[in-house]
């Protein structure tokens, strides 16, 4: 038996898988080359794209970032956040910019307005003082006149500080002095006068000038206001002719007599002699209709006058500066308006007969009366003598005899109608005041500061005090 030869077997070694060749064929492949893949993918082989799709991506990539996208992805969509993120909080801080900087320039501006305000009150403040201050030096001012009354040729002038208080102060807040257009004085270079920024001054007027309202302590009392009321009143607003008692202005004035006295009882008037007597009515009757009652008490200020029963707006306008509620006596000729010296004429004429003439509306188709007259000639008088630093009238004496000499200066029918009787006239009259109102000004950049005080020359104390 024949065995069979066996020879030893070689290692088996695998034959090498061959490699894909790039296709040669046309764009769109051929049969061969889609066998190939099928066989290479049957073989379990990595996939590899073609280069067609290759370039088609990187075709569109490079499009994507040409336009400023890219595809949509995790990291894309994140970027995309932070972007909006990112934009909203500039957007935020925007707007707290623009409010920070708007509020920044309101405190800027709120600051400098404040500081402008701060130093124009302070302005008008020192203009208040400064007047004060000239006003209480009038011991001063009289001493140095009596020692040199010898050089005026033994006469002493009467020289109130009051009247001229505010022209010193203008002095000082200006740096410079002037009298009748020319320059006294001049120190605007000088450390300590006039103001570097802003600027200030102040008007004076003597508060006795005008008639008390509150002067109704007694019968007597209340008779001489009503007298200068009624007087007052029926020149701004009477429509009966002068001499006849008009009913509406004597109400009127015994109105206001009533509202400050402290009894609750009407004040009444016999009209054959206008004298006063105590009445038995009510005051608070004709007040119903409003809503209040008569005050009985002092007026607090001349602003309560328009409560007062019959008191119009229009007679209001005329009168307000012509009234006053503080501690005064007789009436100041020197400083008081011109309708209150017409008034006084009116009340205290030598022949009460000669008012019809003397006082009416119209004298011989003119427009000036002959108390108009006379009282327009006492005013050029008292602008004259201020001008040269001196009182219009030194007592109340010379006062009376100016009516004296009206016949000098005016024709012989008005100066004849117009005399006064001087001893009810020197009742109602001085030339020397206690209140004086002192109302100043100060200024700074766009703001302006009032300052309206009241000075008792007596007590050298503010009785009223007001800030505009």
């Amino acid at each position: 038996m024949t065995h069979p030869t066996v020879h030893p077997t070689a290692p088996h070694t695998p034959a090498p898988t061959p490699q894909r060749q790039p296709p040669t064929g046309p764009a769109n492949g051929s049969r061969s080359g889609a066998h190939a893949g099928a066989s290479s993918a049957s073989d379990g082989g990595a996939t590899t794209p073609s280069p067609r799709l290759e370039a088609l991506r990187d075709a569109l990539a490079a499009g994507q970032r040409a336009v400023g996208t890219t595809s949509p992805g995790p990291s894309d969509r994140q970027r995309g956040v932070a972007l909006l993120l990112a934009m909203t909080t500039i957007a935020i801080l925007s707007v707290f910019s623009l409010e920070f900087t708007y509020q920044s320039r309101v405190a800027v501006r709120t600051s400098s307005y404040v500081e402008s305000e701060i130093e124009a009150y302070l302005h008008a403040r020192a203009a208040v003082e400064l007047a004060a201050m000239v006003i209480g030096s009038t011991d001063i001012v009289d001493a140095i006149i009596s020692k040199y009354a010898s050089m005026l040729g033994g006469r002493k002038p009467n020289i109130t500080t009051a009247a001229y208080a505010c022209d010193f102060v203008n002095a000082f807040c200006k740096g410079k002095m002037t009298l009748m257009g020319i320059e006294l004085v001049n120190l605007e270079d000088s450390e300590g006068a006039g103001l570097e920024r802003g600027s200030c001054g102040c008007k004076s007027s003597d508060e006795d000038g005008r008639v008390n309202i509150n002067r109704v302590g007694n019968l007597r009392e209340k008779q001489s206001v009503f007298d200068t009321l009624y007087k007052l009143f029926e020149r701004h607003e009477g429509v009966s002719q002068p001499g006849e008692l008009d009913k509406d202005m004597a109400q009127l004035a015994l109105n206001v007599i009533d509202w400050a006295d402290e009894d609750n009882t009407r004040t009444d008037i016999d009209p054959a002699t206008r004298k006063l007597q105590r009445g038995t009515g009510a005051e608070g009757v004709a007040y119903a209709k409003n809503g209040y009652k008569s005050k009985d008490a002092r007026f607090d200020t001349t602003a309560e006058v328009r409560l007062v029963e019959g008191m119009t707006d229009a007679l209001w306008c005329k009168v307000r500066g012509q009234l006053t509620v503080y501690n005064t006596n007789k009436i100041n000729v020197n400083t008081a308006p011109l309708d209150v010296i017409k008034a006084l004429v009116c009340k205290n004429l030598a022949n009460p007969a000669h008012e019809l003439i003397a006082c009416q509306r119209s004298f011989q188709g003119q427009v000036w009366t002959p108390v108009d007259a006379a009282a327009q000639y006492l005013e050029v008088c008292r602008t004259l003598k201020k001008l040269m630093f001196s009182p219009p009238f030194s007592s109340p004496v010379k006062f009376t005899r100016f009516f004296d000499k009206l016949g000098t200066v005016l024709p012989a029918e008005y100066a004849n109608v117009v005399r006064i009787n001087r001893g009810r006239m020197l009742q109602d009259v001085n030339t020397r005041g206690q209140i004086v109102r002192i109302v100043s000004y100060g200024t700074a950049g766009p703001v302006t500061k009032t300052i309206t005080a009241l000075l008792d020359t007596t007590t050298r104390q503010f009785v009223y005090w007001r800030e505009d």
